[in-house]
């Protein structure tokens, strides 16, 4: 696809959508764009009725590899296209593979199932031998005012060490999974998740809770509240921080490939 005809790819380094929507040609995205980012990259494209973005496994026959090497993903697991609705245009997702297709607050969408994604952020998640994330974003936005291309980086995001993100993913997946009844995992608890990544081993109860209060007391001295036991009772300690955490976007849905020895998408900094 071309940038001419307003389908711009975006690279494996693009930041999570959560963060920041990027920019199209250098320039603000029309409302109704549609972005799409999976771990090796996705597309960006402008609402035209002609276009579609096919997402699968088979990197030969779509815009958006999901599930590489993993087959139990379907080739075209997928796709998205920019469709006449009422006055205007509005982009539907539609689900060509075998594998459920799981959305937030939403009934599983099956074979041949299609809906219309509504404006902003939202997370697609497919199992197949991993849990496969997909962001995606439709701009809704009208005359935001966006930081120039060349300008200092504004990400919510705090920095984190990469073994303080593991942790905090792990002990707390579920939300990032955006489960209905999501919980933080015990130190315990999140201490077997961790020594079951590959690469992984040694970790501890204590060991956790190490680095789970490193990052308190970092937030804390950066302003929050109610993350130290001065300031809130020891059991709101761990909802008081995920809560930072997800508002910020220092932690993002992506963030779950880390339990299966992946990448994560950390924002960028400077």
């Amino acid at each position: 696809m071309n940038a001419k005809f307003g389908m711009y790819p975006l690279d494996k380094a693009t930041p999570s959508l959560q963060r920041r929507e990027p920019l199209l040609g250098g320039k603000p995205a029309p409302v109704g764009s549609l972005f799409v980012l999976g771990e090796n990259g996705g597309y960006g494209a402008t609402p035209r009725p002609t276009h579609r973005l096919v997402l699968g496994r088979n990197d030969d026959d779509v815009h958006v590899i999901v599930g590489d090497g993993d087959w139990y993903v379907s080739r075209k697991q997928a796709v998205m296209q920019c469709v006449p609705y009422g006055s205007g245009l509005t982009w539907t997702l539609r689900n060509l593979g075998r594998r459920p297709i799981r959305l937030p607050a939403a009934p599983l969408l099956l074979k041949e199932h299609e809906i219309v994604l509504e404006p902003g952020y939202t997370t697609l998640f497919i199992q197949g031998d991993r849990l496969h994330v997909v962001e995606v974003l439709v701009s809704g936005r009208s005359g935001a005012k966006l930081a120039p291309p060349d300008g200092e980086t504004g990400d919510l995001g705090y920095p984190l060490t990469p073994q303080q993100r593991l942790v905090l993913v792990a002990m707390f997946q579920a939300y990032l999974r955006q489960d209905e009844r999501a919980h933080p995992l015990s130190a315990k608890d999140a201490g077997e998740v961790l020594n079951t990544i590959p690469g992984q081993s040694g970790w501890t109860q204590r060991r956790v809770h190490h680095e789970v209060d490193r990052v308190r007391y970092q937030l804390a001295a950066a302003g929050h509240t109610g993350l130290t036991a001065q300031s809130a009772h020891p059991e709101a300690l761990r909802l008081n921080l995920v809560e930072v955490l997800l508002n910020t976007a220092t932690l993002v849905p992506p963030d779950l490939r880390l339990l299966d020895g992946g990448q994560a998408h950390e924002p960028p900094l400077g």
